[in-house]
């Protein structure tokens, strides 16, 4: 899949419509709706206001933006090294070796839009650009966190369940494991990540 990447990565490219069309521009209801420059601050490009961008203006200027977008003078802005942070996300940066391949390394989603091969620890906030069109798209959420930012934790199946460390590579912080982090102890070592979280020893990663 990662080498069919740059391949699908070159055909998005060709195809501003059809990606148009994958993006959810939102609706309206900004205050600077309609006035033929986009507010959304996910984008850049000359078809960006020149005043300051505001979060509350995200996908609320739909019509300005998706104009723009598709005449060629957007795109969705990249992470420049920088963190990058949509609906309270932090999408991190694109320091990862998979980076904009057009498919999602980040082991904190699920969705289409991820990636089928492993998941690697070192791949946690370092897709960003390929994850945060992903979930612009809709195509990814954050696993095992509602929207009101309740976590489930999961359960105690990993191999590294019960001994006193998070194993779980959502997290970061003193109570992580000092062991590499897998994929298949994701959401499967509750007791531990659980307890550390409520002792103030773990956030989310990213946040």
């Amino acid at each position: 899949m990662r080498i069919l990447g740059f391949v699908g990565v070159v055909a998005c490219l060709l195809a501003g419509p059809a990606m148009a069309q994958a993006i959810d521009f939102g609706d309206d209801s900004s205050e600077w709706a309609n006035d033929g420059e986009c507010d959304d601050p996910r984008f850049r490009g000359p078809g960006m206001t020149s005043t300051p961008l505001l979060d509350s203006d995200i996908r609320r200027d739909a019509t300005d933006c998706r104009t723009a977008f598709e005449a060629g003078q957007l795109r969705l802005a990249d992470a420049g090294g920088k963190p990058v942070k949509v609906d309270g996300i932090n999408f991190g940066n694109d320091s990862s070796e998979w980076a904009n391949d057009g498919e999602c390394d980040d082991g904190r989603f699920t969705g289409p839009g991820l990636t089928s091969t492993p998941l690697l620890q070192e791949d946690v906030l370092a897709d960003a650009t390929d994850c945060r069109n992903a979930y612009n798209a809709g195509q990814l959420r954050l696993l095992g966190v509602a929207e009101d930012g309740t976590i489930d934790f999961g359960n105690d199946s990993g191999d590294w369940s019960n001994d006193g460390e998070c194993d779980d590579m959502r997290f970061a912080g003193p109570g992580m494991t000092a062991t590499p982090l897998l994929q298949a102890d994701i959401m499967r070592d509750a007791t531990d990540c659980r307890q550390a979280y409520d002792a103030g020893r773990l956030t989310l990663a990213g946040q």
